[in-house]
């Protein structure tokens, strides 16, 4: 079991949404739904991030392999391959 502190203000407002919402019983089921809501947005942040760098290192190999190892690739290349790269991807920026 975890005990935490909290503000009296925070208290106050967590007490008001228990009261008029109804659903909540009391304010540790409220503490616990706010704790579950939160765990599954981080796990959905990590998903997404691990996505993210997945999709990251394959961009960075695609300009390796257009431009080699050695140098950069100039602003025109960049653009071309970063073009592809979201047709590819099925990414459209607005």
């Amino acid at each position: 079991m975890v005990s935490v502190a909290v503000e009296d203000s925070l208290v106050e407002k967590i007490d008001s949404v228990v009261k008029v919402s109804g659903l909540y019983s009391s304010r540790s089921e409220f503490l616990k739904d706010s704790i579950r809501l939160n765990l599954a947005r981080a796990s959905l942040l990590d998903s997404e991030l691990a996505v993210f760098r997945e999709k990251t290192a394959a961009l960075r190999k695609l300009v390796r392999s257009r431009v080699g190892e050695p140098r950069f690739p100039t602003r025109e290349e960049k653009t071309k391959i970063a073009r592809e790269w979201l047709k590819e991807n099925n990414v459209r920026l607005t």
